[in-house]
């Protein structure tokens, strides 16, 4: 083999690398290398089991997917002792928990704790999935994506009973997710959202659908975690496994990341531009107003991007606002024009490198 295949070779190989590590792991569910109760059990993706009293049951099944094999979870009555309750069935990158104190059902609550190391900024989390059963029209299903900087820590979480059950976790989904699906009872100690995707939906699936949900961002800081959910019915809504239909299910496979080089605005000297159009990169022509002006003589031009700016209506049924978040120099470089004369030239790039756009900008004084 010739030097330079073997070159050519290798910087393929460093660029799938490169292109894996902005990626979730396993994302076509492939890694069923944990086994439990003879069992096979994903290796990085961890299904919603219940334990309690000594028994388990387990929700995460292999099936045949849409290539390869795929993550299935199900909505299951489960119980012992005269105890029993719809158990919700999802698939997470973080930890499922569930606590019952004694034999009392209504001191049951559940979520999920923790997630995985992560420092990257998405823009779209899409996912094909099927979701099936008998009682679909009446519970949603949950795509989530969030991730945080810093920890959480909280002692109280709402039970079936509607009431706190005393449990102490650390960033808990309900604890991070301050914005839209915040713990009723409190926080002892705040982490800092940094982003979240989430999609909920009343609807079936029969055949294999590619579904995309777009990632708001309510921070400029790089995050240390995050973590995934997919749910077959009614979490997180319900943190007490309340609202949940026995047999309603979901299967998941080849869930990507898409990483955007796209403006949603555009600030100059401080302003949105209201003209901007994000979707072209023809020379586009912004004639500044008066506090604009005052600033270009005292600062000269400053050319700022924000990109994940939108809205999600919480579990409450109120509206959470994301501002968005502003490019930093490794996203977006800047050419000075002149004022009246030559357009500016915006470069953005896709933090994975997949894409580029370029915007040119006339400023008229």
């Amino acid at each position: 083999m010739s030097k330079r295949i073997v070159t050519i070779a290798l910087l393929c190989a460093a660029v799938v690398i490169q292109a894996q590590q902005y990626q979730l792991p396993d994302p076509h569910f492939e890694n069923w290398s944990e086994m439990f109760k003879d069992e096979p059990q994903l290796h990085d993706w961890h299904g919603s089991n219940v334990s309690q009293i000594g028994l388990k049951f387990v929700f995460a099944k292999q099936k045949p997917g849409r290539t390869g094999k795929c993550g299935y979870v199900r909505n299951t009555l489960v119980g012992a002792l005269g105890i029993t309750a719809v158990g919700p069935g999802y698939l997470s990158l973080g930890t499922p928990w569930q606590y019952l104190k004694g034999l009392t059902v209504s001191s049951a609550t559940a979520g999920t704790t923790g997630g995985i190391a992560w420092t990257h900024r998405p823009d779209t989390i899409a996912v094909w999935i099927k979701r099936t059963g008998n009682d679909t029209d009446k519970e949603d299903f949950h795509v989530l994506y969030y991730s945080w900087l810093g920890s959480s820590k909280s002692n109280q979480y709402k039970n079936k009973a509607g009431k706190p059950t005393v449990t102490e976790r650390v960033n808990e989904e309900s604890d991070v997710r301050l914005m839209t699906d915040g713990n009723e009872y409190g926080v002892q100690q705040k982490a800092q959202q940094v982003a979240e995707g989430w999609l909920r939906a009343r609807a079936k699936y029969e055949q294999w659908t590619l579904v995309k949900v777009p990632i708001f961002y309510c921070s400029d800081a790089k995050p240390a975690m995050c973590n995934v959910i997919f749910s077959s019915g009614n979490y997180p809504a319900f943190r007490a496994n309340d609202g949940l239909y026995d047999g309603n299910d979901i299967y998941v496979d080849d869930v990507e990341l898409i990483y955007s080089s796209k403006i949603d605005k555009l600030l100059i000297n401080g302003e949105e531009w209201k003209g901007f159009d994000p979707n072209s990169e023809k020379v586009q022509t912004c004639k500044l107003v008066e506090s604009q002006k005052s600033k270009v003589e005292s600062e000269g031009v400053v050319i700022e991007a924000l990109r994940g700016i939108g809205q999600l209506t919480n579990m409450k049924g109120k509206t959470a606002q994301f501002k968005g978040r502003k490019l930093d120099n490794t996203e977006m470089s800047v050419t000075a024009g002149a004022i009246n004369g030559t357009p500016w030239t915006i470069t953005v790039k896709a933090e994975d490198g997949s894409s580029t756009h370029t915007y040119k900008v006339k400023i008229l004084k």
